[in-house]
């Protein structure tokens, strides 16, 4: 054995041969995530939506108790239109006669934007919900050979959609005539080729907010952050409007 003093020295500090190389210390990996700041993020988070959807709401009744109004344009008129909802029973325009509804088009099997759509559509349902019946969100499938009664029903149910929400399913060609010639919308079915990354249609995401008289007063994209800031104050415009002799 070597008897430089260097080598004894090594062997005293490290208890290995001087020769011989001590392993690096590990490093360490990373850092598990900090549980209590992840619920106080998820916890903002809820509190900033419910913070809107509360806004949202305060604008519906200012705009529901001022006496001045604002008049919204009269875009197109919906035509007279019948399809089944989730719960199996005829819907009709008549249905909604006297009623302020929002609409949308999509279809369960989207890859697209056709969840997020939903789920803005939901919050709509929520924020509307103490007009007790005033306001209606109607959601209408453009996959009618998919979308069935039942699978509307699975559908609704995995975005919590109430009595005031209604998904509506009908005949393809009624469906495209109600989308293009009623609602102004775009509507086609996708070439096979692209169906099956893209979805079997591609359709607007613009949502439509109605009258009691059937007229479409106001367009607004789906997928918009400040859907809600935008959409509710025309439906309180509306409330009032309708009090109007």
């Amino acid at each position: 054995m070597c008897d430089h003093p260097f080598a004894i020295d090594g062997l005293r500090l490290s208890g290995q041969p001087a020769f011989v190389t001590t392993p690096a210390p590990e490093r360490p990996g990373p850092r598990p995530a900090n549980k209590k700041l992840t619920v106080v993020v998820w916890a903002l988070l809820v509190a900033g939506l419910a913070l809107v959807i509360a806004v949202g709401m305060r604008e519906i009744w200012i705009s529901a108790e001022r006496k001045n109004f604002r008049s919204l344009p009269i875009l197109a008129q919906v035509p007279d239109f019948r399809f089944t909802e989730r719960d199996e029973q005829p819907r009709a325009l008549k249905d909604l006669d006297g009623e302020i509804w929002v609409a949308d088009f999509f279809f369960s099997t989207c890859p697209g934007p056709c969840p997020a759509l939903t789920s803005q559509m939901g919050e709509i349902s929520r924020a509307v919900a103490r007009t007790k019946g005033k306001v209606k969100v109607v959601s209408i499938t453009v996959d009618p050979e998919t979308d069935t009664p039942e699978r509307l029903r699975v559908y609704a149910d995995r975005f919590g959609a109430g009595k005031n929400w209604w998904f509506l399913t009908g005949s393809l060609e009624q469906t495209f005539r109600l989308a293009r010639d009623g609602f102004k919308l775009a509507l086609e079915a996708n070439p096979p080729t692209a169906a099956t990354r893209d979805g079997k249609m591609l359709h607007s995401t613009k949502i439509a907010l109605i009258d009691g008289k059937g007229r479409i007063r106001g367009y607004y994209n789906g997928t918009d952050a400040d859907l809600l800031a935008r959409i509710l104050p025309d439906i309180g415009d509306l409330l009032q409007e309708q009090k109007k002799p």
